[in-house]
């Protein structure tokens, strides 16, 4: 069922405490204080806002919603007490009134094309989202367990504010969702902005997907805790833990053992959020699904997927010359060339739209038109050729540029190792071009070199994976990587760490 409010329109009502802000000095004070950077909240718009302590742990949470002329912060209930007293608390001399909390139903609305009239744009569940004082009276409810499990498989935090957490701002999903970078000074931004640059946080969250229900409690591998289990969400037969894992398992499709209350289980890590919410990618989601349906001849469930494809994306080309042909095999020839005509228009360049126009037409008897579809096929096909050889010359142009920028780098890093032999940047600069070159036994022996001096230069060791899988030791690369994956989560490091990962799923 929730697939149905994902790819299409849908509510739900829940009740927040509201706190108005009035005063010459609201701006300043709320851009002082928040995560939030006002300059990104225009009106009529909501977005996610965090209030922290000088430590740079979680305060508060709520949506703050700028109205035309006006701020108002809408918090969970069980929040209304502590939200209060922070918000007072570097309250001074600025010219700023904060109401008595009030509670207050608000509507989120998600999936409409036209909000309605006094209604504020912002971002929930990551999906485009407006939030109304009061339902619409004929849009479809979204119940209460759909509304869990997309919160819970996005990250987003509860509206009854059962998952707060006195914590560091780092160690939660408000991280993500609530902090603006590089805003400017507030309360905890300093210690905040210190564990990010650095090894960032201990625990972070993410899901765990596995094949089994599983219960909250503590995660232990090895006999050590390294996370808690939160909650568990099902979705399309699969089971999601959302959990706080230490960093050094924190690392995308990582396949992990633990014990979770006394029981074996493997799962594997999974970023938030577990689905996007942009439209572009569900309009490809649909599409995939749309192109299995096809091929198990099930085309009326197909052609339904294709068209909310196409509504997500008006400009999906694959999904008009997908459903255009399907069309055309059922003989519905006059839909399938609307939709062709629909392609060229998308994609000026496409041959494949007048080719199958001219097929389709052909089949109606239409020859002359037919044959005008076929002649601008060929001449679109010449002017692929032409595209092509562009893109063949402006290929061979930065293939010489960047061979050029190898052999300048290639001779500093010589330079410095006439100097020091084991010098590690140096090592690691010409393993990585003689990787990029293909040449895999001298990346082999100068990332060799790296490691020997430094087993903790983590990029080394996918550099150095892919060099031996070059020669065609897959086993010993994989060995590698793994090695590789640890040091690397436990320095924090986790881009080599997932490119890693990648590369052992493949």
């Amino acid at each position: 069922m929730l697939n149905d409010f994902r790819f299409g329109p849908g509510q739900f009502t829940v009740g927040l405490v509201e706190f108005k802000f009035t005063g010459s000095d609201v701006v300043a004070f709320l851009q002082s204080q928040s995560t939030l950077d006002l300059r990104s909240l225009p009106a009529e718009s909501f977005h996610l806002a965090s209030f922290l302590d000088p430590q740079g742990r979680l305060e508060c949470y709520g949506w703050l919603l700028h109205d035309i002329g006006s701020f108002s912060y809408l918090v969970p209930a069980s929040l209304a007490e502590r939200t209060n007293l922070r918000l007072n608390k570097f309250l001074i001399s600025e010219d700023v009134t904060i109401s008595d909390p009030t509670p207050v139903n608000v509507t989120f609305l998600l999936g409409l094309v036209d909000p309605p009239e006094a209604a504020a744009r912002g971002t929930l569940f990551a999906e485009e989202a407006w939030l109304c004082r009061a339902p619409l009276p004929h849009l479809p409810v979204i119940p209460e367990d759909c509304v869990e499990t997309w919160r819970g498989l996005t990250g987003w935090p509860s509206f009854d504010g059962t998952d707060y957490a006195f914590e560091l701002l780092n160690n939660l999903r408000l991280y993500d969702l609530s902090l603006i970078p590089n805003k400017g000074c507030y309360p905890g931004q300093e210690t905040v902005a210190k564990i990010a640059t650095r090894r960032g946080a201990a625990y972070g969250p993410v899901l765990l997907e596995c094949g089994t229900s599983a219960t909250s409690g503590e995660i232990r591998s090895f006999d050590k805790k390294i996370g808690t289990a939160m909650a568990c969400y099902e979705w399309k037969g699969r089971f999601f833990i959302s959990a706080f894992l230490l960093r050094d398992f924190r690392v995308e499709r990582l396949k992990l053992r633990f014990t979770l209350n006394g029981q074996e289980a493997e799962a594997t890590v999974r970023y938030y959020p577990l689905f996007s919410g942009e439209r572009g990618e569900k309009a490809k989601e649909l599409y995939y699904e749309a192109t299995d349906r096809f091929k198990e001849d099930h085309d009326a469930d197909a052609e339904v997927l294709f068209r909310k494809a196409i509504s997500l994306d008006p400009a999906f080309g694959d999904a008009y010359e997908s459903l255009g042909v399907m069309l055309g095999r059922q003989g519905r020839f006059q839909e399938a060339i609307d939709l062709m005509r629909r392609l060229s228009e998308v994609d000026p360049k496409s041959v494949l739209a007048h080719t199958n126009m001219s097929l389709y037409l052909m089949r109606l008897g239409k020859i002359p038109e037919a044959e005008e579809q076929k002649a601008l096929a060929t001449v679109k096909s010449f002017q692929s050729f032409g595209d092509e050889a562009k893109r063949k010359e402006a290929e061979a142009s930065r293939k010489e540029q960047l061979e050029k920028d190898w052999v300048q780098r290639e001779s500093m890093f010589r330079q410095v190792l006439e100097i020091d032999p084991e010098d590690t940047l140096a090592n690691y600069g010409l393993g990585s071009i003689a990787v990029e070159r293909g040449n895999w036994d001298t990346a082999r022996t100068h990332l060799e070199s790296v490691l020997k001096s430094d087993p903790k230069y983590s990029v080394a060791y996918l550099a150095l994976g892919k060099a031996l899988k070059g020669l065609g030791l897959v086993a010993e690369a994989k060995e590698v990587w793994r090695e590789g994956i640890k040091v690397s989560a436990a320095k924090g490091d986790l881009m080599p760490a997932n490119q890693m990962q990648q590369e052992l799923n493949f």
